[in-house]
């Protein structure tokens, strides 16, 4: 099934200098606003869209998405942040406008050349597997041009001096775990990943007791995370079956300040035992050994996992160590 991205003006009622544009089979059909200038841009550089099931493509075509997720980026300008499947170049747009160096990852080959064009020397463009590649690959722009709201080009800055960098990307759902294992331990860290998840995913990753689960416990392990907004399935085309959400992860840079010298691996594996029969008491998963544990931590002894916090994970496991 192609998908194909058209552009139509239309007159009367629907205002003219902001199109609505949406993607959709047999032509174009109004559903988001996006500025024209914008999306005469993207048309110019004779895009043409196949969303590929392989890649797990949902282009994102809603601006008051695109909008909070630069606002949860928070980004300085200079400030290096890499994108992982740009597509369409809609939220690159919006992240270079932000006064981002970007290096944009892009597994699609056929969406290389028109990504290209859009940006020329803005961003540094790299196609292939983000999962394939190290962080010594990536190359950062060593200079950005951030540009005004009236979308005139102002002077040219020198980049930060830090090496810090964070993580803004609207993923492919599909690996969407690999990503978050791969960046939550990577080194050097980024200071802050946000990202557009399946809802689901977005809920397991902010959980708090009682429905904790081991993707919250190891996630809250490395970073706090917020659910920032909802975003509709109507928001992507092609439409996918379920709602996402825009999530920000803030990783700690050294350690949980828990954790205290332990090994965060020994809480994980404790923590996939305790889950390990979901219904059932820690004292079942764990032993009977554990009641004395919880107990001198003011813990319930009848406590099931995903009724602990993640701290008092790390404080069992110094126990139990």
């Amino acid at each position: 099934m192609l998908v194909h991205v058209a552009i139509f003006v239309f007159t009367g009622a629907h205002r003219p200098r902001s199109f609505d544009v949406c993607v959709g089979i047999s032509g174009l059909r109004f559903c988001s606003g996006i500025s024209e200038r914008r999306w005469r841009r993207l048309w110019n550089t004779g895009m043409t869209l196949r969303a590929k099931k392989t890649f797990g493509q949902h282009f994102l075509v809603d601006q008051t998405a695109i909008g909070h997720i630069i606002a949860a980026a928070d980004i300085r300008p200079g400030e290096r942040v890499l994108e992982i499947g740009p597509g369409t170049g809609v939220l690159t747009r919006a992240l270079v406008e932000a006064g981002a160096r970007v290096v944009a990852v892009e597994a699609d080959g056929e969406l290389i050349p028109a990504l290209e064009r859009q940006f020329g020397e803005n961003i540094v463009l790299m196609k292939g597997d983000i999962l394939q590649k190290s962080f010594d690959q990536l190359r950062w722009p060593s200079r950005f041009r951030p540009v005004d709201a009236s979308r005139r080009p102002v002077v040219e800055s020198a980049h930060p001096g830090d090496d810090t960098w964070k993580l803004v990307a609207n993923i492919p759902y599909n690996i969407t775990s690999a990503i978050l294992e791969r960046f939550l331990t990577t080194s050097p860290k980024p200071v802050r990943m946000v990202l557009m998840v399946q809802k689901e995913v977005a809920d397991r990753l902010t959980a708090r007791p009682p429905d904790m689960g081991v993707l919250s416990v190891v996630c809250q392990l490395y970073a706090q995370c917020e659910r920032i907004a909802v975003v509709k399935a109507g928001a992507f085309r092609p439409i996918p079956k379920v709602d996402s959400a825009i999530v920000r992860l803030d990783l700690y840079q050294r350690a949980h300040p828990a954790l205290g010298g332990l090994d965060p691996e020994r809480v994980i594996a404790l923590v996939k035992r305790g889950f390990a029969s979901r219904r059932k008491q820690l004292k079942t998963n764990l032993g009977p050994s554990i009641v004395h544990v919880l107990a001198s931590l003011r813990i319930d002894p009848k406590a099931r996992a995903q009724e602990l916090t993640t701290e008092e994970w790390i404080h069992v496991t110094q126990m139990i160590n």
